[in-house]
């Protein structure tokens, strides 16, 4: 498998490219996976190719919340540095990634000012992500919440099968788990999506696209078309 599918791999120049690849290694990532808890000194650095990994926020009182998601745009470990982890990353969507001692890593960054560069903009966007999303659960209504989650997902796998659960959203997103069963529940009667154990089929992504929030346009760095016709909301 390619390396250069992820993003940051991918703008590399060829001399810096040869600093990474001969010390990356290949892994499969199981949905479910952890690859470190809050409180780790990650061993890696990982650049998914196909693998989705969520960015979990986990407080004292037990609270989590899904801070960001990774796919081949960016890498998993950016903020940390050989120091304990603040977050927790879990395998979203099975796939493979590239990992990378985080030692050598560091040793080689003062290298490759291209892949800086890279990293820079992999780090705002995922600053933007953090921001919006952080604002937009704080006021904007659930089924809009779950649609920019959604439509956030299909740009990350291309896939149109979501496998999550309903007590899996409640947790990543914040809400009551019957408030998620009932949303989805009026989402699957527009058309939108099937539900299914353990997974949602995206049937229409128009309609999601209808439903979400600006906060979804400004995260993907689009203009939000002009919709007509749009869907009423769920609540």
């Amino acid at each position: 498998m390619n390396p250069r599918t992820n993003e940051l791999l991918a703008s590399l120049p060829t001399e810096e490219f040869a600093l990474f690849f001969p010390r990356l290694e290949l892994a499969q990532l199981r949905r479910g996976e952890v690859l470190f808890e809050r409180g780790d000194v990650p061993r890696y650095v990982y650049f998914p190719i196909g693998a989705l990994i969520s960015i979990i926020c986990i407080l004292e009182d037990g609270v989590s919340l899904e801070s960001n998601m990774v796919g081949q745009a960016s890498l998993v470990g950016l903020a940390n540095y050989g120091v304990p982890s603040f977050y927790k990353a879990q395998v979203r969507k099975s796939g493979f990634a590239y990992r990378l001692d985080l030692v050598y890593y560091r040793q080689i960054l003062a290298k490759c000012p291209a892949y800086l560069q890279a990293l820079n903009r992999a780090q705002l966007a995922a600053f933007r992500y953090i921001s919006i999303t952080g604002a937009c659960g704080r006021t904007h209504r659930v089924e809009q919440q779950l649609a920019r989650w959604m439509l956030v997902n299909l740009d990350r796998t291309t896939e149109l099968l979501v496998h999550v659960t309903h007590a899996e959203l409640s947790s990543l997103l914040g809400f009551r788990r019957e408030v998620i069963t009932t949303v989805l529940g009026k989402m699957a009667e527009s058309g939108a999506i099937n539900t299914k154990r353990g997974a949602i089929e995206i049937k229409q992504r128009n309609v999601l696209e209808k439903l979400a929030c600006d906060c979804y346009w400004q995260i993907s760095g689009q203009a939000r078309p002009v919709f007509t016709g749009l869907i009423k909301p769920t609540q």
